[in-house]
């Protein structure tokens, strides 16, 4: 179970005041390793889980805390939370420290910016029928109250826009784009839009100079507060005008699981928090070079991930597709295994495409049988997608054995790149032995008003199954979380991972999150990255990233802006320039999030921009029914839009097999093909080979990966982006012009162009270019960095 913040009178102090210093020349670390993810103080209070911080809750001594932080001490046994809540007059950015033997261990403090706002409806009020659901309800169905004529719901908004929607009688309006405050949901409909944005924006940090002992960073404005933190313990920033120098204390990190500590930089001003700052640091020295940075530095990494049984077979003699003739071809296996994997990273594919995360999908035992059903045309399908589990530890045979996965965990680590797994822990199939002898563990197949529990994935999101054949787990029991903790652990202590992709993580309670993460931190001598998917709203997302449960989640919200900016021909940039700052100010300016080029429960990115598969039909339907073609070959430029957009925006680029040629398709399985190594069309190639370029730009490149950001322009069909760390500058462009006018009349072999130009300005300074004629990124050394 989950441990809160233990409050035991006689050993604990909550002091009223930060006036707690540790010793000077104090040369100790915190002793938290993670990074201490901010807390997130709400209107009505927050609860604070000391495990979330530190791997052994009794060695806290006292508490301490910045300005306008309050806490509520009464609580009546050790397993009760301790509330956080702000005074009226603290800042935006504040901070908590818990002590452990005389050590600081800093946790920053965000004031919330949500508020209050009704909106109405102005249909009958007597009509009881009617519900909204948006972003600030997690897209869960809610009751309207009857005032006056009207329905009203009082709704707790957060900063920036945010969508929602109406239902009758259940079901959804059907707006037309006509209506005031409406925007596109990216699935051909329209949402309404609540609007609590800032009145006006708070200064801008930025990167000053690199020092002997530390650097500088300037602001744009005054601030009312700063906090910075290296390697989760406070220092202090000296200020000179608009102008901050900080100096780095001598720390002892000898026995660190990273070689890379973090600076964190946090201000507020009147109008709210600022961006943020990330500063790598390694012995004492900021980090200038990229080739310093381990693969075990999360910011540096860049995902790719394959479907296993589609991406290679290696080896012919596990080829075993279900055989059932109820079962179409393209819903069986069809032969791909870890021995193909582990043929690809010998002979260089991922290297030579510049990738140093391999993130391969679930290969747990899946049944022998034929289970679901599609209508038309009538077919079942097999498990060769992995997500059906019978077993949580054993290897599916058909994928290969216990051996050649830490061959390729082995093979991997030599090349020097990561191995991340898919793991399933909110369901098994119904042929698991752990459903079969505890039938209990699982949730309730039919509600109390007999309606079938399945695929309620927001009102029934902690108990509804995926079908009738899966049964979700009951987190509620303890017994079942252990079990499952110890069953996913089992991967990070048997083989040497370096992480997990989570399934599913927002249908599985935090209790999961936390428990899973203290006994990964307890039980390995290497950072291990966590990523989780989650479709909803900005503050469930967030709900599951911290420091005691995830790194990050797929960021399908700007996923969504992205594909409809890149997709579709009308040049409209600023729905994906808000949701980009959006995410920025929810996850922080130096996230983990995964940007991704697609996935597999989606139809292929692709095939929208090329009008193959439109936004308004069924694409799951669309990819059982036709044969979904290439009509518009400008759809590939679209493609290294989007591709040209992950790699250079804050977050961790995730690249869905075969998006790096432009594998076609409608929805799941369509978008499952099998990956293709060669007859690569020209247009395939050239998209290949922009990806290559941009992904070794990325890694090349200090701005894009710690980089601030900024839109220089977002109007008339041309997005510029600048990314700036220090000296270095990164500007990123995009212009819808070049694609409707030029990209498709031009000879491929014109397209694609490498710019490399040594002493290009002054000595010592360098310009490096990556573009085509729709897309450049380019980076340039702007001014001698101090040594």
């Amino acid at each position: 179970m989950k441990k809160l913040l233990t409050i035991i009178a006689a050993l604990l102090i909550i002091s009223c005041g930060d006036k707690k210093e540790a010793e000077s020349g104090d040369t100790r670390p915190s002793v938290i390793e993670a990074m201490t993810s901010p807390i997130y103080a709400a209107t009505a209070g927050t609860e604070v889980y000391t495990s979330d911080y530190l791997l052994d809750v009794n060695e806290l001594d006292s508490i301490t805390y910045g300005k306008g932080v309050l806490f509520n001490p009464n609580v009546k046994n050790a397993t009760e939370p301790l509330k956080i809540k702000l005074d009226s007059v603290a800042p935006y950015v504040s901070h908590v420290t818990l002590w452990t033997d005389g050590i600081r261990n800093d946790i920053p403090v965000f004031k919330s910016t949500s508020a209050i706002i009704p909106i109405n409806y102005y249909g009958n009020s007597a009509n009881k029928n009617v519900q909204i659901k948006g972003e600030f309800t997690n897209w869960a169905p809610v009751d309207l109250e009857i005032e006056g004529d009207r329905l009203v719901y009082n709704a707790i908004v957060p900063q920036g826009k945010f969508q929602y929607i109406f239902l009758k009688n259940g079901q959804e309006e059907r707006l037309t784009g006509q209506e005031d405050n409406v925007i596109s949901n990216g699935m051909g409909g329209f949402n309404r839009v609540i609007d609590n944005s800032r009145k006006a924006a708070p200064a801008q940090l930025n990167y000053g100079e690199i020092l002997d002992n530390g650097f500088t960073f300037t602001t744009s404005s005054a601030l009312e507060n700063i906090v910075v933190i290296y390697e989760n313990q406070m220092i202090s920033a000296a200020q000179k005008g608009n102008s901050y120098i900080v100096e780095l204390p001598e720390k002892n990190f000898a026995n660190r699981k990273s070689k890379t500590q973090l600076v964190r930089v946090y201000a507020s001003d009147a109008n709210g928090r600022t961006n943020d700052l990330l500063v790598p640091v390694q012995n004492g020295d900021v980090v200038k070079d990229p080739s310093q940075l381990a693969r075990s530095d999360f910011h540096n990494q860049v995902l790719y991930f394959m479907m296993v049984d589609r991406f290679l077979d290696g080896d012919a003699s596990n080829t075993k597709p279900v055989p059932d003739p109820e079962i179409l071809p393209k819903a069986n296996y069809m032969g791909g295994d870890l021995a193909g994997v582990l043929e690809k990273i010998k002979d260089g594919y991922f290297e030579e495409l510049g990738i140093n995360t391999i993130w391969l999908s679930p290969i747990t035992q899946n049944p022998e049988g034929a289970y679901g059903l599609w209508p038309e045309p009538r077919t079942k399908f097999s498990g060769y997608h992995g997500y059906w589990p019978i077993s949580n530890t054993k290897i599916d045979y058909r994928f290969g054995d216990e051996k050649i996965f830490k061959e390729i965990i082995e093979e991997a680590h030599n090349r020097d790149m990561n191995v991340i797994l898919d793991y399933v822990a909110n369901h098994v199939h119904e042929e698991h032995p752990l459903y079969k002898e505890h039938p209990d563990w699982a949730t309730n197949l039919y509600l109390e008003d007999g309606s079938l529990n399945t695929e309620r994935w927001d009102d029934q999101r902690l108990t509804t199954w995926f079908d009738t054949f899966m049964p979700t787990l009951d987190f509620s029991k303890p017994e079942v979380v252990e079990k499952m903790t110890d069953s996913a652990l089992y991967w990070v202590t048997n083989y040497e991972l370096d992480g997990f992709r989570h399934d599913a993580t927002k249908h599985v309670p935090e209790v999961y999150w936390r428990t899973l993460t203290q006994k990964v931190r307890e039980n390995t001598d290497r950072p291990i990255y966590q990523i989780g998917e989650t479709y909803g709203s900005y503050d469930l997302i967030r709900s599951y990233v911290s420091t005691g449960m995830l790194d990050g989640q797929f960021d399908f919200n700007q996923y969504d802006a992205a594909v409809s900016a890149f997709a579709k021909a009308d040049g409209d940039y600023a729905n994906l320039t808000e949701t980009l700052f959006k995410g920025l100010e929810y996850y922080g300016h130096h996230h983990l999030m995964g940007n991704i080029s697609g996935n597999q429960d989606r139809a292929r990115f692709i095939s929208y921009a090329s009008g193959d598969v439109t936004f308004e039909e069924d694409a799951k339907k669309a990819g059982w029914t036709r044969e979904i073609g290439m009509s518009d070959t400008t759809a590939f430029d679209r493609l290294g839009m989007l591709q040209a957009f992950n790699m250079t925006v804050p977050g961790i680029p995730v690249i869905y097999y075969g998006d790096e040629y432009g594998s076609i398709g409608a929805n799941d399985p369509d978008n499952r093909k099998m990956m293709k190594f060669k007859d690569l069309s020209q247009r395939e190639s050239d998209l290949r080979e922009l990806v290559r370029n941009l992904v070794e730009l990325r890694r090349n490149s200090m701005s894009l990966l710690y980089g601030t950001t900024e839109v220089i322009s977002e109007a008339n069909g041309l997005l510029v982006l600048k990314r700036t760390y220090f000296g270095e500058e990164t500007i990123v462009y995009f212009n819808e012009n070049a694609i409707a006018l030029n990209v498709h009349t031009k000879p491929t072999d014109q397209q694609n162009i490498e710019i490399t130009a040594l002493n290009a300005l002054e000595s010592g300074n360098k310009i490096q270019v990556k573009a085509r004629n729709f897309a450049m990124v380019q980076t340039r050394i702007k001014e001698t960095i101090q040594e």
